[in-house]
């Protein structure tokens, strides 16, 4: 009887499997109609779509279910699979034959489904369809694409973009992969197949290839022990279909797409574009390569990558088999370009002076991962010549390696420091364009500064201690100054309005928008001169309103009738604004005021 049983359930299972196969989950329920009302909306004609999507996500699939649905309607259809590869291997001559011999031999026109998948040369499909006799009205050409630029250069009548699955439809898939059951309830899964449905982020490929992998193990470890496995080495068929995506990219495309893998996901594009110029790469044309490859997404102005193609870019990059790749797979070899590096667990023992022997380390980050183990680094520690771009939050010496040359540093990144000074005597710093030390709280001066010629942005914001700002003089290219709030600096050199001033991350002009520029001979002849009265119709009410609420001096009711100034504002201008609005703060400290000329 139970024979009987299992028998009957495993054909009830077969049918099933047939009228509903698992990899058109969520196309029949969702995505055919899409199509439908995008195909309506189209003007009548020979009418194109394209279907554009990362690596797995079920193009093929929708295509097929597509041609499936519609080829009754029509006289004359053809489904070309793999078409790329077929065009390069067989020609176009052989695909005429093998597939339209009948077509192009008719003089009539004929009412043609054609599906092309998988194009990654618009050329490709232009010569065989300009061999192709005139389709008639009412034909339908479908062409599927990981690129969205060959979509556009073919000039397709619509895209439509191929989603992930939701997560309804990604548990049913994985559980039917993995179980050979549909479950479609959070609580009836446990918590490692829930991590391996997170992972795989809707892509129907990836659930497939998890589910059959858990599939073949039982024990809750060995399910957590291979789930790490397969982040650090995808599956044979991930990798495959991830790898013909990443061979299709030139050199300057290669080199950014694996930077963003181990070092920029989740970072914003803008930060990113500025760090891989200074690498010597070409973002602004590679970044938007990447995303039209659906290898990379931008959300929120920030880019992000799916996790299984994070997965496979980084095992290429460890282990890499293409030479134009810079990445290396034997850590500590002078390869090495690019290191990231969570210090949380790191043995405190490790000799970090080992940088200094990868002579073509150019991008070093070291971070905490876990916030509470911030580790400690020796007197030793020491740095490459080659470093451009050099990031440790809460770095715990007090100055940088005396043997550091930075001669081709361009970003210094290290906030919250321990930092009391860079370095000890004059380094070259030709190359620094930007350099964050905010809330360094021990941080007295950083004068060296002064001969970074091509610095464009320094972020002193929290460096409380601070007792001195480098003469700018020299800084013809400074354009973002964010200074301390309160600061032990007794003076600050003339800013050019060329300059964007702000105090604690926030510029002055968002600060204080309407406050007009006012200019005196000294802050103490402003505050105490009672000479003249205000001209309140010359000037606006605001200014005495703000005087009134909250002046320096309680029975001050009189000053000095400033002019007015129409020059772009500098930096005195720009503290004059500050210390009128700041006016409780100073009353109560005003014993502490030194009389400073401005």
């Amino acid at each position: 009887m139970t024979y009987d049983c299992e028998f009957v359930e495993k054909i009830a299972t077969d049918v099933y499997e047939k009228i509903f196969p698992k990899e058109r989950i969520g196309i029949y329920s969702r995505m055919l109609q899409d199509i439908s009302n995008l195909l309506c909306s189209q003007q009548w004609g020979v009418k194109s779509i394209g279907f554009w999507g990362m690596p797995g996500i079920g193009k093929t699939e929708l295509a097929k279910a597509a041609f499936d649905q519609m080829a009754s309607d029509y006289e004359v259809t053809c489904f070309l699979q793999n078409f790329h590869e077929t065009f390069e291997t067989k020609g176009l001559y052989s695909l005429l034959q093998e597939h339209f011999k009948n077509l192009t031999n008719q003089n009539i026109p004929k009412k043609v489904l054609l599906v092309l998948d998988d194009v990654r040369n618009h050329l490709y499909a232009e010569s065989l369809l300009a061999e192709l006799p005139s389709f008639s009205l009412g034909s339908l050409i479908i062409i599927t694409s990981r690129d969205d630029q060959v979509l556009s250069q073919y000039q397709v009548n619509q895209t439509y973009k191929v989603e992930g699955l939701n997560k309804l439809e990604a548990m049913q898939l994985f559980s039917l992969c993995a179980f050979e059951k549909d479950v479609k309830e959070t609580n009836l899964l446990k918590d490692n197949s829930m991590k391996v449905i997170e992972y795989a982020n809707g892509n129907p490929l990836a659930l497939r290839v998890y589910g059959k992998e858990m599939s073949s193990h039982e024990q809750t470890s060995q399910k957590e022990t291979l789930f790490l496995k397969l982040k650090q080495d995808p599956p044979h068929q991930i990798m495959e279909v991830v790898k013909s995506s990443y061979y299709a990219l030139n050199d300057n495309e290669k080199n950014i797409l694996v930077y963003i893998a181990f070092c920029f996901t989740g970072k914003h594009v803008e930060d990113v574009s500025k760090l891989l110029q200074d690498l010597g790469f070409f973002p602004e044309i590679g970044i938007d390569r990447l995303v039209a490859n659906s290898l990379v997404t931008i959300s929120e102005n920030k880019l992000e990558m799916h996790n299984m193609i994070q997965g496979v870019v980084k095992k290429i990059g460890r282990c890499s088999e293409d030479s134009n790749t810079s990445f290396k797979c034997v850590l500590g070899t002078t390869d090495i370009e690019a290191i990231s590096l969570d210090a949380s667990n790191l043995n405190p023992d490790v000799e970090l002076s080992l940088f200094r022997s990868m002579y073509n380390l150019r991008y070093l980050s070291i971070y905490y991962s876990n916030p509470g183990k911030h580790g400690k680094a020796s007197e030793s520690f020491s740095l490459p010549y080659g470093l451009r771009f050099f990031h440790w939050e809460t770095y715990p010496l007090k100055s940088l390696p005396q043997d550091f040359d930075p001669s081709n540093l361009v970003e210094l990144n290290m906030p919250y420091s321990q930092l009391q000074t860079l370095w000890g005597g004059t380094k070259n710093l030709k190359m620094l364009k930007r350099i964050n030390l905010r809330h360094s709280q021990k941080l007295l001066e950083v004068n060296e500064l002064s001969e970074a010629r091509n610095l464009e942005q320094i972020d002193l914001c929290g460096c409380k201690n601070l007792q001195s700002f480098p003469s700018i003089r020299n800084l013809h290219k400074l354009r973002v100054v964010d200074l301390p709030s309160c600061t032990k600096i007794k003076s600050f050199p003339e800013f050019p309005s060329s300059v964007e001033l702000k105090f604690e991350g926030s510029p002055i002009k968002t600060m204080y928008p309407s406050v007009p520029l006012i200019r005196v001979k000294s802050l103490c002849e402003f505050l105490d001169n009672p000479t003249k009265p205000l001209n309140f119709e010359r000037h606006s009410s605001y200014i005495l309103d703000i005087l009134r609420r909250g002046s320096f001096l309680d029975s001050q009711k009189r000053i000095a009738n400033p002019d007015m100034v129409e020059t772009p504002p500098t930096f005195k201008d720009i503290m004059y604004e500050k210390a009128i609005l700041m006016s409780q703060w100073a009353s109560e400290n005003l014993k502490s005021f030194r009389k400073v000329d401005f």
